[in-house]
């Protein structure tokens, strides 16, 4: 289907003064949207409509053309519906199936999100006419009710005495992405309704920028997506490493995994020497593509510990991924010598902020179901009576001391001494 993009980029804002055009990492923040629309190469124009002349220019190096709005459409009074009725009298948009609205304040919505939401546009598109992007709301409804000047809570008239937060699941517009028939906008005006189709997008890329405190947040997303490209490289880093120190010399027991195994001072397990093949970091997929698919099996020994987990959940990645790819992992063993796999199941955390023990007990039983291993360790003896990682065993909650691994060892002997 024939279609175009256009991306509204009023020079006026007041909250925060040339918000559309300021730095975001290295860029301006109307960029990151013109360049997600031309990375989706979707589209036969992507225009932006702007009063700025600064604007345009930037728009225009970052590969958009460019309808300057008229004067009467550039204040904070004017609404998305003169803008684009605005556009609609100045660019020929008879030849289009539909338009997408992109508004330059959502800089994580990228060409995937895009692409999925023109195809569920596309699949719907004679029962709906427009589509609009949402993600969960934060609060229901029930709670975001008006004050008065006397600041009285007479609108907040509901009975709230067995109200539990985790029953309501709302959503909310998240500006990101809008799309619509011309004469179908053009004649309710608005995109929302029992015409539209909603899209569904996650927390993190459904931030829309308006103050300060948006860019600050935005900047915490973008280091916490960035995670994901470093460890790439320091998990490249460490193979090489692991390569001229650990695969020289052959052992009865070869250890595989993340950082839990790598950062592991074990010399000996049931009394026979180790190669420890921890790479710090590693998801399982990182580990299967930068290190099992370039290693010589040889070297590897009769009994193999495979320990992943983690960092699957850390760097976003679901259960159902994880399992598979760890699953993969040790095929790929299997395929070219058959050895004794045993796997030793994730850690509980204790306090963490990033990862909770809910997710990580779910993860821990699917991978005691799912994962083809000959023996699963159930590392449960670790933990602390309200089934957090035992303090005594970690100094930051996440990974071991060294008493925590003196009695990881323990665990791992009891759990194969007897299929040694």
């Amino acid at each position: 289907m024939k279609k175009i993009a256009i991306i509204p980029a009023r020079s006026g804002s007041k909250g925060l003064p040339h918000k559309n055009i300021l730095n975001l990492y290295g860029k301006p923040l109307i960029a990151w949207t013109i360049e997600a629309a031309v990375k989706s190469n979707q589209f036969d124009k992507i225009i932006v409509s702007t009063d700025s002349k600064q604007y345009g220019k930037i728009s225009e190096e970052y590969g958009a053309e460019v309808i300057y709005r008229d004067e009467s459409i550039s204040n904070d009074t004017a609404s998305t519906y003169d803008v684009l009725k605005d556009l609609f009298s100045k660019v020929d948009v008879s030849y289009i199936d539909y338009f997408v609205l992109l508004q330059p304040t959502s800089p994580f919505r990228n060409a995937e999100h895009i692409n999925e939401a023109i195809k569920l546009y596309e699949k719907n598109y004679y029962q709906y006419d427009t589509l609009v992007s949402v993600t969960e709301a934060h609060k229901s409804s029930d709670l975001i009710k008006p004050l008065d000047k006397d600041r009285s809570l007479k609108y907040f008239n509901n009975d709230f005495s067995n109200y539990k937060r985790q029953q309501y699941h709302e959503y909310e517009p998240n500006g990101a992405i809008y799309i619509s028939k011309i004469q179908s906008y053009l004649k309710i005006k608005q995109f929302l309704g029992s015409q539209g189709i909603a899209y569904i997008m996650n927390e993190d890329d459904s931030i829309d920028i308006d103050g300060r405190n948006d860019f600050e947040l935005a900047y915490n997303v973008i280091s916490r997506k960035n995670i994901i490209d470093e460890t790439r490289k320091i998990v490249k880093e460490r193979i090489l490493e692991k390569k001229q120190l650990e695969i020289s010399v052959k052992h009865p027991i070869t250890l595989i995994g993340n950082s839990f195994f790598d950062n592991w001072n074990v010399e000996k397990i049931c009394n026979k020497k180790v190669n420890n093949w921890g790479i710090k970091n590693a998801t399982s997929k990182l580990y299967l593509k930068y290190f099992l698919n370039d290693i010589s099996f040889d070297e590897l020994g009769e009994y193999i510990l495979v320990m992943f987990g983690i960092n699957e959940l850390l760097c976003g990645n679901s259960i159902n991924d994880t399992v598979s790819s760890i699953n993969h992992c040790i095929e790929k063993i299997q395929t070219y010598h058959p050895h004794k796999i045993i796997f030793v199941n994730m850690l509980n955390v204790n306090g963490r902020v990033d990862i909770g023990n809910e997710l990580v007990n779910e993860c821990k039983q699917c991978f005691s179901k799912s994962i083809k291993a000959d023996k699963i360790i159930q590392t449960d003896d670790l933990n602390d009576e309200f089934g957090w990682l035992n303090k005594d065993y970690t100094d930051d909650g996440l990974y071991l001391n060294a008493k925590g691994y003196d009695f990881l060892l323990n665990i791992i002997e009891k759990g194969i001494l007897n299929n040694l």
